[in-house]
């Protein structure tokens, strides 16, 4: 009986331990994306898929929602070099990438 009581309060405390839910917004500007606006697409990534950003995508914004080692890669696929981002999500403008991962 301990131990569900464990389980149940562990699982209510979860989402206020890691924080806001992962989130990857993307828009057609860094000026939409710097004010929430005209969102082109959003996804609730999951750890460890691969998210391919939109070639309509200009800037895109992550919240990592408790995940670590967000990453950003040259190719679709999570594909190509990869660069790693901070885990403070923020706007930042697509330039040379074409997906999105986080574990």
């Amino acid at each position: 009986m301990k131990t569900q009581i464990f389980f149940v309060v562990a699982a209510a405390l979860l989402p206020s331990v890691l924080g806001d839910a992962p989130k990857l917004n993307q828009y057609s500007s860094l000026d939409d994306c710097q004010n929430d606006k005209s969102i082109l697409y959003h996804a609730a990534p999951v750890s460890g898929r691969c998210y391919d950003l939109d070639d309509a995508t200009a800037a895109f914004f992550w919240n990592t929602g408790g995940m670590l080692n967000p990453r950003v890669y040259t190719g679709k696929g999570c594909n190509g070099i990869e660069d790693p981002l901070s885990t403070n999500g923020r706007c930042m403008e697509k330039g040379k990438y074409n997906s999105y991962r986080c574990s």
